[in-house]
């Protein structure tokens, strides 16, 4: 079958003659073909290019417009790629003659700006102008419904077209390297939108800050402001901790000056003096890069974190991710009641498992200690929480060593003596995801000395996780918390969790009981900080919601898990910019007596 076009008459030849006009045979094979003007871009040439190195024989191939094999004649082509040339402007009729056009990319070029006519590229679904000298779109723009990827970073752009939601099919925008002061909100109003660059503008203040720390974070709060707008004023929820400081804090002192530089004063009095009885967890100068302000946001953002992701945990405790999937609606997670069983009987929504239990005990050791985590001390505090709870203990390991004679008194000798016992079948669960969670804890004293985290975290593991795995998997913990915060990037605070994971084949890794039994499985220490190595993806691309409901719908052992993401997640996104319903879902009880022993942290860490 042959496909021809009525128009006028450019080529005599193979042509059907009506008048004036003729009609030309149209090249069907050019759908399927990419009409590209480049040859393979050498390093060389991308250097030249971008430089405006140009070497005159180079230069002469180079096309300072739109051939006209596109725009003399109707032509099928799919795809176009005329990057790296010299093209000054799109030509207005360009939508007539490549009515079927996809994917268009013109980067590296030296555009000034897009024809209004560019709404004539009704199939039009991706597009790449990066690289050229826009300073502006057009209000014709926002009219490409088809359109899912558009890049238009390192250009000059100051703002973008208040309308931009009507490109409704966008799944990903790159926006970087512009002159952007502000995104509109209506951005948040694109439903299909997962991915959002927009980094190296010229964005303000905290917004600045929002931009940098990933795409999950400005996505969620730009639906978050588009929400709020549609009820009248912007009114965005922040979670607010009441800070009430001991003796330490002179308030004239306060009043005075800023909170950091309170902060670098007790710092340098405590190093040239060596006075730290009223401060002695505060940290050295240089041990984080982060300001005082954001160390309490980020400390407080971690412990918050992991409370939440443990009670969340509760709501699919033990159960497989399909029984999860039955009976939670996760689009609606929170709203609904607890699936009443034999388990989520004891709790109540909103409530924290024996996981935050530990983080709490922890923190009172190292501050009655001065920041010294003695395990004796530990244990005698975790003796007394078991007995006195009458909620369930899904902790094998913490249920046998608990109930040797000599666990108070000599508790590595009481953790050894259980695993190494031979008549019980719970020899089989030697490794269980409890020894995470006072890693939580631990952190934060001596953060800027990660040999000195090791040897806590294995020392306090020891005292009833005997064996390797459960000491290995909370080093890795440990130190990925202390390196975040140090302020280090959590890809760089993940590598040596990354690298364990993907070694896991070691025999002393591997789990022990090989039935498939997917809740034994999640409760291996190592499997969650896979997972945990694993939902970072997630975060990244959705924020800190769909990460945590990724963890809490596998069922399993979700309490640890979603503590131990929590803990990480939350560190890196901070406590103000914890989801709001969320914190609030915390029990008071809990809430006010952690609130209290934070206070105290602050205060020995001389944190304003």
């Amino acid at each position: 079958m042959s496909w021809w076009l009525a128009g006028p008459s450019l080529h005599k030849r193979n042509s059907f003659s009506m008048g004036g006009y003729a009609s030309i045979p149209l090249d069907v094979q050019t759908r399927d073909e990419t009409y590209s003007v480049n040859q393979r871009i050498s390093p060389i040439d991308y250097f030249n290019h971008c430089t405006n190195h140009v070497q005159a024989a180079t230069n002469s191939t180079k096309l300072a417009y739109v051939p006209a094999d596109l725009t003399a004649k109707v032509t099928l082509y799919q795809t176009v790629d005329l990057s790296f040339n010299h093209i000054t402007d799109i030509p207005p009729s360009l939508p007539l003659t490549l009515p079927h056009l996809s994917k268009l990319n013109i980067s590296h070029n030296k555009l000034t700006g897009l024809p209004d006519s560019i709404f004539g590229f009704i199939h039009l679904k991706e597009l790449d102008v990066s690289y050229n000298q826009i300073n502006s779109l057009p209000d014709s723009f926002v009219t490409l419904v088809n359109l899912r990827k558009l890049d238009v970073s390192n250009n000059l752009l100051s703002s973008l077209p208040s309308g931009i939601d009507g490109l409704n099919s966008l799944e990903k925008i790159d926006l970087s390297h512009n002159k952007l002061e502000y995104l509109p909100i209506s951005l948040g109003n694109i439903k299909s939108l997962r991915v959002l660059l927009a980094n190296k503008n010229e964005f303000s203040g905290e917004f600045s800050q929002l931009v940098e720390a990933g795409n999950g974070n400005l996505l969620k709060q730009l639906k978050k402001c588009y929400h709020e707008s549609q009820k009248g004023d912007v009114q965005i929820p922040v979670n607010m901790f009441r800070r009430e400081r001991g003796a330490v804090f002179d308030s004239k002192i306060l009043n005075s000056g800023s909170a950091q530089s309170f902060f670098t004063q007790i710092q340098t009095q405590a190093v040239n003096t060596g006075n730290r009885i009223l401060t002695p967890m505060i940290p050295p100068p240089g041990s984080t890069c982060l300001d005082t302000e954001s160390l309490k946001d980020c400390l407080l953002g971690m412990f918050y974190g992991s409370m939440i992701g443990d009670s969340l945990g509760i709501f699919t405790q033990s159960l497989s991710s399909t029984q999860a999937e039955f009976y939670y609606d996760r689009e609606n997670f929170c709203d609904g009641q607890l699936h009443v069983d034999e388990y989520r009987c004891h709790y109540q929504k909103g409530d924290v498992t024996l996981a935050s239990n530990l983080v709490l005990i922890v923190l009172d050791s190292l501050i009655s200690w001065g920041g010294v985590m003695d395990e004796l001390d530990y244990v005698k505090k975790l003796d007394q929480l078991i007995k006195s709870s009458d909620k369930p203990l899904t902790s094998p390991v913490l249920q046998g060593v608990s109930a040797k004679a000599n666990f108070v008194m000599d508790p590595q000798a009481a953790a050894k003596e259980w695993t190494e016992q031979k008549d019980t079948t719970a020899q089989t669960l030697v490794c269980d995801n409890y020894c995470l969670s006072p890693m939580i804890g631990i952190v934060v004293s001596q953060f800027n000395d990660l040999q000195e985290i090791e040897r806590n975290a294995a020392r306090i593991c020891r005292s009833t996780h005997t064996d390797q795995g459960n000491v290995d998997a909370a080093i890795l913990l440990a130190t990925c918390l202390a390196k975040l915060i140090q302020g280090k990037p959590i890809k760089e605070a993940m590598e040596t969790v990354r690298a364990a994971v993907s070694c896991q084949t070691d025999e002393k890794h591997e789990l022990e009981n090989n039935n498939n039994n997917n809740i034994v499985q999640q409760s291996h220490p190592l499997n969650t900080l896979k997972h945990l190595q694993d939902v970072l993806c997630v975060y990244t691309e959705r924020g800190i919601e769909e990460a945590m409901l990724d963890t809490i719908m596998k069922g399993g052992d979700s309490c640890v898990a979603g503590q131990v993401v929590g803990s990480v997640l939350g560190l890196v996104t901070r406590f103000t910019n914890l989801p709001p319903h969320w914190v609030s879902l915390l029990d008071p009880n809990f809430r006010k007596a952690m609130d209290k022993k934070l206070n105290n942290l602050f205060d020995v860490m001389g944190i304003p």
